[in-house]
């Protein structure tokens, strides 16, 4: 049988050995962390250099008329943030979802709902409206997805 004493330094070589292992993966993680560092710094490298070639290629072209950005359609992607998102939203809600200013978002709003695509609570918020859903339902049975439209069986 052990002594206390014994038993002490067995568990003083056992604290020993598990601090040794801890070290050795601090400087594995460590290592990792220098790989990545490095693999990020190409990748930027890269970027860079792309970017650099990208711009020189158009100054190569000649002057061009600037680019102009898609418009989105709006209307569309408040109809597709409200069908998805499952509940209603605030006004708010919905223009931060869609990224765009909240008073135009309110304007798109109300359009949709004299078309009836959207309808507002009491409490000013927004759901989809049940023409939306028709309309969205009869797409899905086109497209194939028969169950789509299907009535649910309590």
């Amino acid at each position: 049988m052990p002594t206390p004493l014994e038993k002490a330094r067995e568990c003083l070589d056992a604290l020993e050995a598990d601090r040794q292992a801890a070290l050795a993966l601090s400087e594995q993680k460590a290592e990792e962390a220098k790989l990545i560092k490095s693999r990020q710094e190409g990748f930027q490298a890269a970027l860079e250099l792309l970017a650099g070639a990208s711009s020189s290629d158009n100054a190569e072209a000649g002057p061009e008329a600037p680019s102009r950005r898609q418009r989105r359609n709006i209307r569309q992607l408040i109809v597709h943030e409200l069908a998805f998102c499952g509940q209603t939203m605030t006004l708010k809600q919905i223009a931060k979802a869609i990224d765009y200013h909240p008073d135009r978002t309110e304007t798109a709003l109300t359009r949709l709902e004299k078309d009836g695509q959207v309808c507002r609570d009491g409490a000013d918020r927004w759901a989809i409206g049940p023409t939306t859903l028709t309309h969205m339902n009869d797409h899905a049975v086109q497209a194939g997805d028969s169950n789509a439209a299907a009535p649910l069986r309590e």
